[in-house]
């Protein structure tokens, strides 16, 4: 097998070593084929599933994961992608036929994936979820048939390290390769053109991400984040329901997750009520004392000590601390416990800074509208919007009025889960989108592709060239509607229908669309019998 490939050197990357075999992936035209793109994606699902055991335990080590929450949170995520595109892929890179104008009869025309351009995809791996958010758009730059190289986050070592040393065990340096480093190697990878540049993380880091790329006009996918809004309507549901959904989606992976629950805003009825519920959910999931459950951690110190300051700032403050606080936090263990803080200050850093940890502000608002201008007041555009309320035309009112990238009806984060639905930002929170099939339009060109016979029949009488005579039949020419795809055991009947209209006087006036369609099915046979089809 290919020996593992450096992580960096002491002069810097050697990219000329990253980039040759990609592009000669790329030369021999192999990533073309639908058995090489397979061929790959099975080796992937082969080393997750291998190496399980230690994916598991490095995912203990940068985040405190225990086994079933890996298998939840990120194990479960690439499975259920890798095995969508296998059972997929063969349909989606098929050509796709679409209608052709009428003025252009005959004509074909279709779209077709393609590869982006060489050398492939660069993907730079967040520490939320260093494993899934890593691996799954590898996924899809394979699939694709691009060839890739994954950078994982500096801040989880232990999930860097392993993908660096298992990566060379299932793939060819001309399909997968693993950089390890920190914004050094980053930056190095960053000056060269790619075919695609797949971002996670912060909004900050996001925009050097895509000055860079315009540098070399490389397009980008960013996946950012913001400060998530949820609303609490005055009708809202089950309220023990709502908070333990709430509960859940904000202590999922300690709250880093760039789609869960930022603060809440709820009708002054339902506050107390909320804030009681809140705390008998933390109680059922994690119990007196979280630090001793499976309590995910914070990913390093330093983040750990940003979130403590965010709340011995609120304390300060004066806000009241329904449970948690900076008392019940352990910087060293990178701790920090379930808070939840009612009416924080609205100039301090919890209400203007996206939190990314498992604390909790709850804003009490009197009516909808004072609730709808709490949430557009914050700069940017979320990720998600939460709305609980029994009203689908409350519902259908407040997302009109709130902008965001995408909206759940009385839950949080569960979005993500779905292959069916695109995954992505808008604005500030990020632009491009994936998962399923979104995922392999992200990670390939449509390419038009039009075909038409090169004889005198289908000129038109040269009405679309200079000097312009007739200019009335060329606007006519220019009106006529497109002609649909049509299938050739269909139109063996149209074409009988077509030859009778020619020669049925009353139905002069139809005549020219009729030809159009004729010289359209002309052509068509035609190609197929050069092509050796029988029909």
């Amino acid at each position: 097998m290919p020996s593992a490939l450096p992580s960096s050197h002491h002069n810097g990357l050697n990219i000329s070593s990253l980039i040759r075999p990609m592009e000669e992936t790329h030369e021999s035209g192999v990533n073309r084929n639908l058995d090489w793109r397979l061929d790959n994606l099975r080796a992937m699902r082969n080393m997750i599933s291998d190496h399980a055991d230690d994916f598991q335990a490095a995912l203990r080590s940068d985040l405190g994961h225990v086994p079933e929450q890996a298998d939840v949170i990120e194990f479960s995520t690439i499975r259920s992608e890798i095995e969508f595109m296998i059972s997929k892929l063969g349909n989606w890179m098929r050509p796709e036929k679409v209608p052709s104008p009428g003025f252009l009869a005959p004509s074909f025309s279709e779209v077709r994936r393609m590869p982006l351009t060489s050398p492939g995809v660069l993907v730079l791996g967040p520490s939320n979820y260093p494993l899934s958010l890593t691996i799954v758009p590898a996924v899809g730059s394979l699939a694709g048939g691009n060839p890739a190289i994954i950078k994982p986050s500096e801040l989880c070592p232990a999930t860097s390290g392993l993908l660096a040393r298992v990566v060379p065990e299932y793939f060819k340096r001309g399909a997968l390769q693993v950089v390890e480093g920190g914004v050094k190697e980053t930056s190095e990878l960053l000056k060269q053109k790619w075919g695609l540049i797949f971002f996670t993380g912060s909004e900050r880091v996001g925009k050097i991400v895509a000055r860079a790329a315009a540098e070399t006009l490389t397009p980008t996918v960013l996946e950012l984040g913001g400060k998530v809004p949820v609303f609490i309507a005055q009708d809202c549901p089950d309220m023990r329901v709502v908070s333990d959904r709430l509960a859940w989606g904000k202590t999922l992976n300690c709250g880093q997750s760039c789609i869960s629950p930022d603060y809440v805003v709820c009708h002054e009825e339902h506050v107390e009520h909320l804030c009681d519920e809140l705390v008998k959910s933390l109680d059922r999931m994690f119990g007196k004392d979280p630090q001793k459950s499976a309590f995910s951690r914070i990913v390093s110190v330093s983040h750990a000590k940003r979130h403590l300051k965010l709340i011995k700032e609120v304390e300060k403050s004066g806000a009241k601390i329904i449970c948690g606080g900076s008392e019940a936090c352990d910087v060293e263990d990178k701790y920090i416990a379930p808070t939840i803080v009612l009416d924080p200050p609205q100039s301090c850093r919890l209400m203007t800074e996206e939190i990314f940890g498992p604390i909790l502000p709850i804003v009490t608002v009197k009516s909808t509208q004072s609730a709808i201008n709490e949430i557009n007041k914050k700069p940017g555009i979320p990720l998600s919007l939460c709305v609980f309320t029994s009203s689908l035309d409350l519902f259908e009112h407040i997302i009109s009025t709130c902008p965001a990238a995408g909206v759940h009806h009385n839950d949080c984060v569960v979005s993500y889960s779905s292959k069916h639905l695109p995954f992505g930002g808008l604005g500030t929170s990020g632009y491009g989108r994936y998962h399923g099939r979104y995922t392999f339009e992200t990670f390939t060109h449509a390419m038009p592709v039009v075909g038409r016979p090169c004889h005198r029949l289908s000129e038109f009488g040269g009405l679309r060239y200079a000097p312009y005579k007739g200019s009335k039949l060329t606007i006519l020419a220019m009106r006529l509607p497109y002609i649909p795809v049509i299938h050739t055991r269909k139109c063996l009947g149209l074409i009988f229908a077509s030859l009778l209209v020619m020669y049925i006087p009353a139905l002069q006036p139809v005549k020219m669309f009729t030809m159009i369609f004729l010289l359209n099915m002309l052509g068509y046979f035609s190609k197929l019998i050069k092509s050796g089809i029988s029909f």
